[in-house]
């Protein structure tokens, strides 16, 4: 038995199986000898009642439990990381052991999402060995609040996907050029619309009930005000914000970093994300000032603000005002991280190295520096960098799942020798458009992108047998009643599904061509409507960990019912409308 047949993703480092399992008798008993593990211990039993429905009960002195979590002091070489874990089985007992609450905690991940039901609604676990530990530090996931906001429920949904998939960063991406998505008690205006509506806001209270809910599941927020561009909405409600352009209009997307005003403004934001996120790092954006257009060179302060800094070009202006920054937040015990791509690092920019640089891509013509420049580049100028190379990491119409499965995350865009430590690791992006029904795609995408992308980040060994690994995926997303064998992206077509992009006509929801493969349409239209009956059945019984998931795996069938018809006819259109 392999790694990947035994359901869980990300796949574990090293597995040595047995033959047989171990079956549990309702109530599953959890214990702990330990008092530090008791947290760990408190959300085992949440994962576990959500999973299998069913009652879950803490050990007492006189009973044994049938799942054993210890936190050991051992050497840390037998976990080899301190996120590592070893899960042993017996003939009727789990033992989980780590050398830290991190690592137990995805012990027990894995222990939940390798979980089955039998017919006889006994929980079984396949016996052996796991000892594993991720590839990377940073693994990281973002949401796009600020063009699309997302209720508090639907954010701990995503949290809950993501740590189930062993994520650790949650990116809230809060400031753009459509909203802010934080409360400002200084500047109350940012969130309300140009005439006055009043636009939704995570409170102070959501915040820390967010904080609270991801630092139980071992995932930090990473907090961002993306400046000085996406700025229209800051100008619209404070344009004393804007640039001095004498005889000419200032830029309406980018703020001025000559006025003191400015710098009082960013500081007090700052100051309120701070207060609000306890964890060490904050995103302070720094993306596409040159394509979305400055007034800086035209600017009375900026050119100004310049001269008193020995600045040259508008390039040094931007990185004295992140200089300041930086500063700022290191006054405050936070790290600063900003995209890469405004940075010329075809030389080596005046910029403090412990900014962490989040790596999107090269800047295009007349978007930014491109000749000269790499992630290479950034590494080998001493930054740590996080990886967010478009092509694997922009759910949105970027990735593809040949590149995301062969991609990793120190190799691709290329990694020089001996800087491979410098890769933190990675981060998915699902920027949200505003537009609420385009962003239903992300109900049918981000349960398969999520761990499939996290799949990269903690084990970056090739994928050998793509089936197993998506019948494990099938069961990561829908829960362990899945019947044994069922693949769901054999049916739709891939483990990354279509994904819409701004720019372009809706995705259809599923790969028609790669799901009808070389089936007869009447053949795959009969594998359409079983795995619809299947689906069906699940959420009838009320056995899927997430039911959105399977609802919008039931849409997607329908519409290849559609297709497989179609084709059945000879009709050469897809039954897709944007």
């Amino acid at each position: 038995m392999t790694a990947t047949e035994r359901r869980a993703v990300p796949r574990p480092r090293q597995v040595d199986t047995t033959e047989g399992v171990v079956q549990f008798d309702a109530p599953i008993v959890v214990g702990t000898p330990e008092e530090k593990a008791t947290p760990v211990v408190n959300l085992f039993e949440t994962l576990l009642g959500r999973e299998i429905d069913d009652r879950v009960v803490r050990a007492d002195e006189d009973t044994e439990p049938d799942v054993r979590l210890t936190i050991d002091d051992c050497p840390s070489s037998e976990f080899d990381d301190p996120e590592g874990y070893v899960l042993e089985t017996t003939d009727d007992t789990v033992t989980i052991r780590a050398s830290t609450v991190d690592g137990l905690r995805y012990g027990c991940q894995t222990f939940v999402t390798a979980l089955t039901v039998r017919d006889d609604d006994r929980p079984v676990f396949p016996a052996g060995e796991i000892h594993d530990w991720p590839a990377t530090s940073w693994r990281g996931f973002m949401l796009d609040p600020a063009r699309g906001f997302l209720p508090v429920a639907r954010v701990k949904r995503r949290i809950d996907q993501a740590a189930r998939s062993k994520l650790n960063r949650l990116h809230l991406h809060l400031l753009d050029d459509e909203s802010y998505a934080l409360e400002s008690e200084a500047y109350p205006e940012l969130n309300r619309d140009s005439n006055g509506t009043k636009r939704p806001a995570y409170s102070s209270a959501d915040v820390a009930e967010l904080v609270d809910y991801a630092g139980r599941r071992g995932i930090e927020i990473v907090p961002e005000i993306d400046m000085p561009a996406h700025a229209r909405h800051i100008l619209e409600t404070y344009p004393e914000l804007q640039c001095t352009v004498e005889g000419g209009d200032p830029s309406e997307r980018t703020i001025c970093l000559g006025n003191r005003e400015t710098i009082e403004f960013v500081e007090t934001l700052l100051e309120e994300v701070t207060e609000r996120f306890p964890f060490d790092v904050v995103h302070i954006g720094g993306d596409e000032w040159e394509m979305l257009g400055h007034s800086w060179d035209e600017c009375v302060d900026c050119r100004a603000k310049m001269a008193a800094d020995g600045s040259e070009t508008v390039t040094e202006h931007f990185y004295a005002f992140i200089r300041h920054i930086h500063e700022f937040l290191e006054e405050r015990d936070r790290r600063t991280t900003l995209w890469n791509d405004q940075i010329d690092i075809s030389e080596s920019p005046d910029l403090p190295r412990d900014v962490t640089i989040q790596f999107w891509r090269v800047a295009g013509p007349s978007r930014g520096p491109v000749e000269g420049c790499s992630m290479a580049r950034f590494l080998e100028e001493g930054f740590d960098v996080v990886n967010s190379y478009v092509h694997a990491a922009y759910v949105n119409g970027w990735i593809t799942e040949e590149y995301v499965l062969g991609w990793e995350p120190k190799r691709r865009p290329s990694v020089p020798e001996n800087h491979e430590e410098q890769v933190l690791g990675g981060e998915l992006l699902a920027w949200e458009p505003s537009d609420e029904p385009a962003r239903e795609y992300f109900e049918r995408a981000l349960p398969s992108a999520i761990p499939v992308f996290a799949d990269r980040l903690w084990n970056g060994a090739p994928i050998a047998d793509r089936s197993s690994f998506s019948r494990a995926l099938t069961r990561h997303a829908l829960g362990p009643y899945v019947p044994d064998g069922f693949d769901i992206y054999r049916e739709l077509g891939g483990t990354i599904l279509p994904t819409d992009w701004k720019r372009s006509d809706p995705s259809p929801p599923a790969h028609a061509n790669r799901s009808l493969g070389d089936r007869t349409p009447r053949e795959a239209m009969a594998e359409y409507e079983a795995a619809i009956e299947t689906l069906s059945a699940l959420r009838e019984a009320e056995e899927t960990v997430y039911p959105e998931t399977a609802d919008a795996y039931v849409d997607c069938l329908e519409w290849l019912v559609d297709v497989a018809e179609r084709d059945g006819r000879g009709v050469i259109d897809r039954p897709w409308e944007p």
